[in-house]
């Protein structure tokens, strides 16, 4: 399992040097094409707090791994990158999850009541 993870590790820093992308533009772009990608292989609509949470899994066991890399000397501890790795990660698919939770039927009662008060005020 061990040889595993090092190649993983080997892998994604081979596809960063030779793609001209950092490591941080594969996580925001991973996390945004997973998340759609989850949400159509499943049909559910884009408000769905599942596929993001299956993204947020899968970047939790990809941050296991760096820290279980940790273990070979040489390669440093980052706690700090790791949190920034897991922000650019589930952050911008948040942003979108939640956009579309607020276009939804669900919070439209909420949208609504505001108009209604703003109105009241108004006349």
């Amino acid at each position: 399992m061990f040889f595993v993870i090092l190649d993983w590790e080997n892998f994604k820093v081979w596809l960063s040097a030779h793609s001209g992308l950092s490591h941080h533009d594969f996580h925001l772009i991973l996390g945004l094409v997973l998340t759609f990608g989850i949400t159509w292989v499943l049909r559910r609509p884009l408000g769905s707090w599942l596929p993001l949470g299956i993204v947020l899994a899968l970047e939790l066991i990809n941050e296991a791994f760096d820290l279980i890399r940790n273990i070979v000397p040489g390669w440093p501890l980052l706690w700090g990158e790791a949190l920034i790795d897991i922000a650019i990660t589930i952050v911008p698919p948040l942003l979108i999850v939640l956009t579309a939770r607020w276009n939804s039927r669900h919070y439209y009662r909420f949208r609504r009541r505001d108009t209604i008060v703003n109105r009241t005020v108004r006349t």
